[in-house]
């Protein structure tokens, strides 16, 4: 790889934590719990996140023993660059940066979203429309000063951006497990029956499949983790991070779980499926409920806000990672003199950022699928790079518990999350879905890019 300063940022152990559970915890707990609730009932629900994070912690496991092998910022691009060469790295980051721009567009979509419930009366009128959804200039001033907010945190410094990120963290999880607990102290077991059942007229196991499958993309950010393992601080141990990667992924699995939980109890769960955000109307039934929904409000927008500073971060990084190694202008790699960030780097991410913000909410739907697609491939791609290093001899500071085994685990779990994730879009519209359509044109972008630029550097 080419020559560039190494990205410090002294992140220790309870910084990690914080950046992969806060960067997997976003908004999907509270406008998607109906949806699960609907099509899997309680139980369904509960046991699809179970048999889901079982299959992403081996996944994860898998990760943790990358990591520790090659600890540098780029993640799944630098495994893909050290294994299997420039072709497949390549396509590895070129899509990878299409999903990380993506997640960083939905969480700015939703906090608009999120606003205007909590500030009703600024909500303006449409600009224009997009996708069939319109666009109001509250929306975009949301949205797009709070992509600059994580800008500037970001440019000041690393050191800056984590610490922030576990303040919001640790935060958002002390008042949302404070109201989870008053849910279930005033809720009745009566209300989460029938456990397994749906309002969808299917069976509640393909409910709780779909919930397995959905696992792939709402229990994804853990990989915050190992893109900044460079900027580690010089106190931490390899080993001990690939644990903290693991318990990540259970902690997130457990909340999600606990959120079903609790407001199934707090109230009857065939009630929430029907409302837009179910959980705000589980709040509302408790007593100060007006007080309960706004505070709910604004801690799921602090959560959105740390799940966008967390991917916005892994984007950074692998914009840093493929500069290193010649595949994008070496100017991402370099380093401001005075706050020592990628401010190159930086810039490009937010501007991307904002752009995506001009598509509006019609977007938030294609773009989740769109990620799932790419992420179920990434974590193919690292079980198989695992089994392949393993059969070399390889050797790392975290061993994946259970050897080869847990890989093939992995490895399982991941091809049947990418089958559910490429053939659900076919499944739940006519015609070639949108997601296939932006997939398509990415992938024709990066071909004119890999025969201009990339290739042309590498045989010169």
């Amino acid at each position: 790889m080419r020559a560039a300063p190494t990205l410090s940022g002294n992140i220790g152990y309870f910084q990690f934590l914080s950046l992969g559970f806060g960067t997997m915890i976003g908004s999907a707990w509270v406008i998607l719990l109906g949806n699960w609730l609907g099509e899997a009932g309680p139980g369904g629900a509960v046991l699809g996140f179970v048999s889901g994070a079982l299959i992403v912690m081996t996944i994860g496991a898998c990760y943790a023993e990358l990591t520790a092998l090659l600890p540098e910022a780029g993640s799944e691009f630098i495994y893909a660059h050290r294994v299997y060469g420039r072709g497949v790295a390549f396509t590895v980051g070129w899509f990878l940066v299409l999903y990380l721009i993506s997640v960083t567009v939905f969480e700015a979509l939703a906090l608009a979203w999120i606003t205007e419930m909590l500030i009703p009366a600024w909500k303006s009128a449409a600009l224009y429309r997009a996708f069939g959804s319109s666009i109001s200039a509250q929306m975009l001033i949301i949205g797009i000063g709070a992509a600059l907010a994580i800008f500037l945190l970001n440019f000041i410094g690393t050191q800056v951006a984590v610490i922030s990120h576990s303040i919001l963290t640790y935060g958002f999880l002390l008042v949302v497990l404070c109201i989870l607990g008053a849910l279930l102290l005033h809720g009745r077991v009566g209300h989460m029956q029938p456990l397994f059942a749906t309002t969808n007229g299917k069976p509640w196991w393909w409910g709780s499949g779909g919930i397995f499958a959905f696992c792939a993309y709402a229990l994804n950010g853990f990989q915050a983790i190992p893109q900044a393992i460079e900027e580690r601080s010089g106190r931490t141990n390899l080993r001990i991070i690939g644990i903290v990667i693991i318990a990540s992924i259970a902690a997130a699995a457990a909340f999600y779980c606990l959120v079903v939980i609790a407001a199934s109890l707090a109230t009857p769960w065939r009630m929430l499926v029907a409302e837009p955000l179910p959980m705000i109307a589980a709040a509302a039934t408790l007593p100060h409920g007006e007080t309960f929904v706004l505070v709910l409000l604004i801690a799921t927008a602090v959560s959105l806000l740390k799940a966008w500073n967390g991917v916005f971060m892994m984007a950074v990084r692998l914009m840093v990672a493929m500069a290193r190694a010649g595949y994008v202008p070496p100017a991402f790699a370099r380093l401001h003199p005075r706050y020592r960030s990628p401010a190159a780097a930086l810039v490009f991410i937010a501007a991307l950022n904002i752009v995506g913000i001009f598509a509006g909410k019609a977007a938030i739907e294609p773009i989740t699928d769109m990620c799932a697609m790419v992420l179920t491939l990434t974590y193919v791609m690292c079980c198989v790079t695992v089994l392949r290093l393993r059969s070399r001899g390889g050797a790392a500071s975290f061993p994946l518990p259970g050897g080869n085994a847990f890989a093939w685990i992995g490895l399982a779990g991941s091809v049947t999350m990418a089958v559910v994730a490429f053939l659900a879009p076919f499944l739940q519209r006519d015609g070639l879905p949108l997601e296939w359509e932006l997939l398509g044109a990415w992938g024709l972008i990066g071909v004119v890019v890999w025969l201009t630029r990339v290739r042309h550097a590498s045989l010169s």
